[in-house]
Order: structure tokens, then C-alpha cells, then sequence
């Protein structure tokens, strides 16, 4: 049974408990799942593994057939930053033989590169443990934390304006520009290599994390997803399928999401 905590941030969903088993699906997203004891996960082909560390590339079938009770399980957008650099060193194969993973280097672990992805607030109970898995993130992706490079100042504007524009509907690039005085071009350029990730999917995560934080707060998916800025419900499910390999409401009842 899956039964745990999840963080969503823009480019990344970060699971932390108890990992059990799931059809066979595949999904958009970079796959990590770190385990302190063996697990075994299969291929679309039969192929077996039982490792305690795999990387799944995206679009590759798979499915855990014997989870783990602790272990810490990351999706991400491989158009970002992290989710590049994990793919260019692990995860390329479609074969379970392809995706057991030895732990990173010292050297990857320290290397500083940006990483958008908010620390948890204080208070929340698992705040100090969402916060450490998401250091265990960087060490994967060798991306050192966000203040590793500070944000041009038209950077930080675009994301200031963002959460304003998605309530009026959706959010296009020339809009946003317009808004920090840039050609959409030239932000479009900033963006990606300040902030990890292009400002399309950007906007997309975005809108994921304001519909599952409305569902977790007791809202319907119908509502949720108005909210979030999807067409309706079935809207909202379908990204979120094709984000996470899962619905939405299959998650909303067994996890503690984290702010």
C-alpha cells in the first residue's frame, strides 16, 4: 500500500513512505526511487530488477511489483534543469536491467548548479523530512540549491506576475514579458536558464500544485480543476496521468501533501 507524504513544486513530485506495488504504466517524468532495502520493479517486456536505487526514463513502461517500506520516490519534468542532468548520466534504457543505479559521487553530489524547488515552510510535521529528501534530489541531479545563482531581476518579476495571470486563464508568454518589459523571446531565454526549466511547463506544474493542494484542502476535482485553471475535472486528471502515472484522486486520500 502506498501511504506517505508528497511535495509538489514546479518540475519535480517528491514522495516520501511506504512504496507498494502499481500496474504497468509509464509517464512524462523522469522516475527516482532511493530505498534503504531491495525492491523489484518489471519492464513491459517481463524484464525483472530488484535494486534499491532505479532512475526510469520517461515514456518507459514499467511496474514495482515488491515495493519498499521507507523510500523516497522523485518524478521529474525531464525538460528541466534536474531531470537533463539525471537523464544524461542514468535512466536511458527501457529494460528493469538498465534502470538499477548506483549511488552518486562525492563529486556529483557537490557540484552547485540552481534548483527551483522551495524548501517546505516550518511547522508542517514533515516539513524537516521533506527538506532532506529534497537535498537527496540534488545530490542526484547535482544541482546545489537555488541560491546557488541569484535570479535576474526580470526572472524574479516573471514569476511574481505568473500566480496573477493564471487566475484570469491561461498564461501566455507575451503576456508575461510584456508584464517585466522584456521581448518574450528574451525571457523565454532567461527563464530556462534561471530557473531550470522552460516557463511553458513551468506554468503547467504550476497549475498542477494549486489543484492538488485544493483537493487535499477538501475541494472536489470538478472544483479543483476551475480553479487551477483546467477545462474541468477530467482536464486536470488526464495532465495529471500523463505527469505522474497515477489519478489524482487514487493519491488524495492515502497522502499527507506537504505544503
Amino acid at each position: 500500500m502506498w501511504r506517505g507524504w508528497c511535495l509538489l513544486r514546479p518540475g519535480l513530485l517528491l514522495y516520501g513512505g511506504t512504496v507498494g506495488t502499481n500496474a504497468l504504466h509509464a509517464h512524462h517524468a523522469v522516475q527516482l526511487i532511493v530505498s534503504s532495502e531491495p525492491f523489484t520493479m518489471a519492464d513491459a517486456r517481463g524484464g525483472r530488477v530488484t535494486a534499491k536505487i532505479t532512475v526510469v526514463p520517461p515514456g518507459a513502461r514499467h511496474t514495482v511489483l515488491t515495493g519498499a517500506r521507507v523510500a523516497l520516490l522523485a518524478l521529474l519534468d525531464p525538460r528541466s534543469s534536474p531531470g537533463r542532468s539525471l537523464l544524461a548520466r542514468l535512466g536511458r534504457g527501457s529494460r528493469a536491467a538498465d534502470w538499477a543505479t548506483p549511488a552518486p559521487s562525492a563529486q556529483t553530489a557537490t557540484r552547485a548548479r540552481p534548483l527551483m524547488f522551495a524548501a517546505p515552510p516550518m511547522g508542517h510535521a514533515r516539513s524537516a523530512e521533506a527538506a532532506s529528501a529534497l537535498r537527496t534530489v540534488e545530490e542526484w541531479t547535482g544541482h546545489g540549491g537555488a541560491g546557488a545563482v541569484p535570479l535576474h531581476p526580470a526572472v524574479e518579476g516573471a514569476i511574481a506576475v505568473i500566480p496573477a495571470l493564471l487566475k484570469r486563464g491561461p498564461v501566455r508568454l507575451h503576456a508575461v514579458a510584456d508584464a517585466v518589459h522584456l521581448s518574450p523571446s528574451w525571457l523565454a531565454h532567461l527563464f530556462s536558464a534561471h530557473v531550470g526549466i522552460p516557463l511553458r511547463p513551468y506554468v503547467r506544474w504550476l497549475r498542477l500544485q494549486h489543484a492538488i493542494h485544493q483537493v487535499a484542502g477538501g475541494a472536489t476535482l470538478t472544483a479543483a480543476a476551475h480553479s487551477a485553471g483546467f477545462t474541468d475535472s477530467p482536464h486536470f486528471t488526464r495532465v495529471f496521468r500523463e505527469s505522474f502515472g497515477t489519478a489524482p484522486s487514487e493519491l488524495a486520500a492515502a497522502i499527507d501533501w506537504v505544503p
